[in-house]
């Protein structure tokens, strides 16, 4: 059921794009549908994505899967602003805010058809998706190694960042608030990263009185390390990288190579991090130590 809604939902996502090129599309708000250029890349996404969500289990419905999905969730990055705008009152892009609503739900969807493969294929636990023997069980096992990669490739787009962010700072405005500002990046682009894999960030460590030992809540660092992850990697990944290919930024040539590209590796780190956190920071699997 659940494989045929996916099928079902990014296949009228791309239908509705095909019937806009043919009769022509809607009047949107002033950043159009999305940040990504031309009428062909939705319908591009929708076609992979309906085609992942329809092939059986396997490499290439993973690959695609996830693909496909975060294509869609990142084409329709502007609905994250949209939901921003509603909270402080902005005047409403209703047929944009439907259209990038359905794409992200046509993301979402294929992304969980995605990890419904790669359990089949991998043969993980269906009761919570671990791979026993080769999976972490708890929170006190070691990190695997690819996040330890991926948060450290944060670390470094974030200190390639915050260098270039130095080098341009007004310092001599005397700006209280600069200073606070830039501390509270930088525990972003190492602090954050680092609680993500290393054993501190989930149970806390002895030097933090009254909690020491105890479980770090999940919420405290999935949350941040997800809605920076996801804004760095869609709003620089995607629009800044659109923008700087197709418009140029108007700033020096250093500053482009280090901001938009640092801001870019910075959130994707963040979120391949977040997800062995995610993994590891389940309760333990009743299946894995149940008798054989």
């Amino acid at each position: 059921m659940a494989k045929r809604l996916a099928a079902a939902w990014t296949a009228a996502y791309g239908a509705v794009h095909v019937w806009w090129l043919v009769a022509g599309a809607p009047e949107f708000g002033r950043f159009g549908e999305s940040f990504v250029p031309g009428e062909w890349p939705p319908i591009a996404l929708a076609v992979l994505a309906t085609t992942a969500c329809l092939l059986p289990a396997g490499r290439a419905a993973v690959a695609l899967g996830w693909a496909a999905g975060a294509g869609l969730v990142g084409y329709c990055f502007l609905f994250a602003l949209d939901l921003v705008g509603l909270l402080f009152g902005e005047p409403l892009d209703v047929p944009g805010f439907l259209v990038r609503g359905a794409g992200v739900a046509a993301g979402v969807l294929t992304m969980l058809r995605a990890v419904a493969a790669r359990r089949l294929v991998a043969g993980a636990c269906p009761a919570c998706g671990r791979s026993h023997g080769s999976s972490p069980e708890s929170r006190t096992d070691p990190s695997p190694r690819w996040a330890y990669v991926a948060a450290y490739a944060a670390v470094a787009g974030a200190v390639a960042r915050i260098a270039g962010q130095l080098a341009d700072w007004p310092w001599a405005t005397g700006d209280p608030a600069g200073p606070i500002f830039l501390t509270l990046y930088a525990l972003a682009g190492t602090l954050l990263p680092m609680a993500l894999v290393h054993r501190w960030g989930r149970i806390w460590p002895g030097w933090v009185p009254g909690v020491a030992g105890r479980e770090v809540p999940r919420w405290v660092v999935l949350v941040p390390a997800f809605l920076v992850g996801g804004g760095l990697a869609g709003y620089f990944g995607i629009a800044g990288f659109s923008v700087m290919l197709t418009e140029g930024t108007g700033q020096p040539l250093w500053w482009t190579l280090t901001v938009i590209p640092g801001y870019t590796v910075w959130g994707i780190g963040l979120l391949v991090a977040a997800a062995s956190y995610t993994i590891m920071t389940k309760p333990p699997c009743v299946r894995a130590f149940a008798p054989a």
